[in-house]
């Protein structure tokens, strides 16, 4: 099966920080469906998503700004019962975060990518 179509719309989705909060909440679902199936995902989709992943996280505050607007993240969490593999849905925590972190745990859940640990933002 091919997850192409839901990582493409969520590769388009990130390039666009500056969209409405509720297109960001609709990115966040399209990450959470990826996440549901992650462990079917060839290694070239395994790397694209990895590779926005990234350019989301450097963007975090830019996202978080417009989704606090309409949603409480942490709401959605508990009410949705979110798990936090779904790291997405914390923006709102890691847009509080310094900007230059380390997050070799995170890609410890990508073991076929071969990526050990990199530094996901940067000033």
């Amino acid at each position: 099966m091919s997850y192409r179509e839901p990582i493409t719309a969520y590769e388009t989705d990130v390039q666009f920080a500056d969209v409405s909060g509720m297109e960001h909440l609709d990115m966040l679902m399209t990450r959470s469906e990826i996440a549901q199936n992650e462990l079917h995902l060839s290694d070239e989709e395994r790397e694209r998503v990895l590779k926005t992943d990234r350019q989301l996280l450097q963007r975090a505050k830019q996202f978080y700004k417009s989704i606090q607007i309409i949603a409480d993240l942490a709401s959605w969490r508990r009410d949705e019962n979110i798990p936090v593999t779904q790291w997405g849905w914390y923006l709102d925590i890691i847009a509080q975060l310094p900007a230059r972190l380390e997050l070799s745990s995170w890609f410890n859940m990508y073991p076929k990518t071969g990526v050990k640990s990199k530094t996901l933002i940067r000033n």
